[in-house]
């Protein structure tokens, strides 16, 4: 499963809606405890499988950086996909600094998103 970090309604569907296309399993985490939550996969009632992969929004702010983190201290292994702006390349350096496995510009993101989809899930999604 991968966990989605995005609070922009919009491009959080578009995410949503490219892995479903797909059939690949796909869950939002809006905040840090809603990630430690989906990384230990407490049961929510909801699809909570393992997570093979995570993809970051550095819309996010600093909360971005610090889910990088989170994710990385929790397994190392974890592959992180950030996205941005490419003219925030303070924050995609940081992010990368952080942890981030791809960090990529949006526009980089939304043309590949089926790729970077697939990726993330790993060899059987």
């Amino acid at each position: 499963m991968i966990v989605f970090c995005c609070n922009d309604l919009i491009f959080a569907t578009k995410i949503r809606s490219a892995a479903e296309a797909i059939g690949i399993p796909c869950r939002p985490a809006r905040d840090a405890m809603m990630l430690a939550a989906r990384l230990d996969q407490v049961d929510d009632g909801k699809l909570n499988e393992s997570v093979t992969g995570v993809v970051v929004d550095l819309d996010l702010g600093d909360l971005a950086i610090d889910l990088v983190s989170q994710v990385k201290a929790h397994d190392a292994a974890l592959p992180v996909t950030v996205f941005g702006s490419h003219v925030e390349t303070e924050r995609l350096g940081r992010a990368r600094d952080a942890g981030a496995d791809f960090v990529m510009a949006r526009s980089t993101f939304t043309e590949a998103l089926p790729d970077v989809l697939r990726r993330l899930a790993g060899p059987d999604p």
